[in-house]
């Protein structure tokens, strides 16, 4: 059995854990599936040990460089693998891709998950100093969207694989019976559903999204659901409970249901300062949400024509009328040209499987 260790798995569950869970669950049948990590718990750790999968738990960077840099260079030692896969959003730290070169790994891989620096000034330094030395260590190229393979590797990079973030879409599609149960379940039985899944990042531009729904809300009966949790979200809870929302607008956390969420959701808002192609417009797609994004979302998100881009110069009073557009609309099934655009699991395992063969 052939064997790869994957990197890019945090304590959080954002985009890029799901797209790793995806990657494991199309690989787990034929491969030996293992993870790297610099934090102490990780999401789906308890079915990943249960499926035989090995785990390990390195010293972060920022506690002890040394102590990081031989723990990584210990793994690649104790096991050999056939396959190293790095998912970051930058490249502010490539150790794991030196350690997996010179302990004679085939194949590896460096996956871009981002489309701009969401760290410190430092951290945009160690990117760009990286970006030109990454090349030496690795024989893969890919990212989630063209701009995400840019942020990486420069402009007009060649022989970048573009993997969709794919979902199962049978999990998503829409289903009256769910709908119901879940606006029961969440307590939002007619109300008009507006939602964001995020991190509380300055980047998503949760300020902004709050007072939308302000505006919203007073036009219309409705409620706002936000899942993830940041260093911001604190900031967030205090802002609508100065505003006089609390009643109106749950703070789910961090959620693993998200499939179930969308069913109870009428329209998904992302009002960010910048993103790539957000792995939950994949996922409100799929589950038919019309989603109301800003203009600086990258137009490689619009996979269907229930995505609409409104610009960050609008008002809040457009954006609420936009959104309101959706009232009546009734959710249907994106599964053909999600499927016609290779967003689906299965034409994400063949593309996966005919990548690692390649040598």
């Amino acid at each position: 059995m052939k064997k790869i260790l994957i990197e890019g798995m945090t304590r959080n569950l954002g985009g890029v854990e799901t797209f790793v869970h995806l990657l494991y669950s199309v690989l787990r049948q034929e491969w030996q599936v293992d993870f790297i990590t610099v934090d102490d718990s990780i999401p789906f750790e308890d079915e990943f040990l249960q499926n035989g999968c090995k785990i390990y738990h390195i010293t972060p960077r920022y506690k002890n460089a040394k102590q990081f840099c031989r723990d990584i260079d210990q793994v690649f030692e104790k096991e050999h693998y056939d396959v190293f896969w790095f998912n970051k959003t930058t490249l502010s730290s490539i150790h794991t891709l030196k350690a997996a070169k010179k302990s004679g790994v085939k194949r590896i891989i460096c996956h871009s998950h981002q489309s701009k620096n969401m760290g410190s000034f430092f951290t945009l330094c160690m990117h760009k100093i990286n970006r030109k030395r990454v090349a030496k260590y690795i024989n893969g190229r890919a990212a989630c969207s063209e701009v995400a393979a840019e942020w990486f590797f420069g402009s007009h990079p060649k022989g970048v694989k573009i993997f969709p973030n794919a979902v199962d879409i049978s999990k998503y599609e829409p289903d009256e019976k769910k709908m119901h149960d879940m606006k029961k379940q969440l307590g939002v039985e007619d109300k008009f559903v507006i939602a964001n899944v995020a991190r509380f990042a300055p980047e998503k531009n949760h300020k902004f999204l709050i007072s939308i729904f302000d505006t919203l809300s007073k036009k219309e009966n409705a409620h706002l659901i936000l899942c993830g949790n940041g260093e911001l979200k604190s900031g967030i809870e205090q802002l609508v409970e100065e505003k006089g929302l609390s009643e109106q607008v749950s703070f789910l956390g961090m959620r693993r249901d998200i499939p179930d969420i969308l069913q109870a959701v009428d329209v998904m808002v992302m009002p960010s300062l910048f993103e790539g192609l957000p792995f939950v417009l994949v996922e409100a797609q799929a589950a038919g949400v019309p989603c109301v994004v800003s203009d600086t979302v990258s137009e490689e998100a619009k996979l269907t024509d229930i995505l609409e881009y409104m610009s960050l110069e609008s008002s809040e009073e457009q954006w609420a009328d936009k959104i309101l557009s959706y009232k009546s609309y009734v959710k249907v099934s994106k599964r053909a040209p999600l499927e016609s655009r290779g967003f689906s699991k299965e034409k994400f395992k063949e593309e996966v499987i005919n990548y690692l063969e390649i040598q």
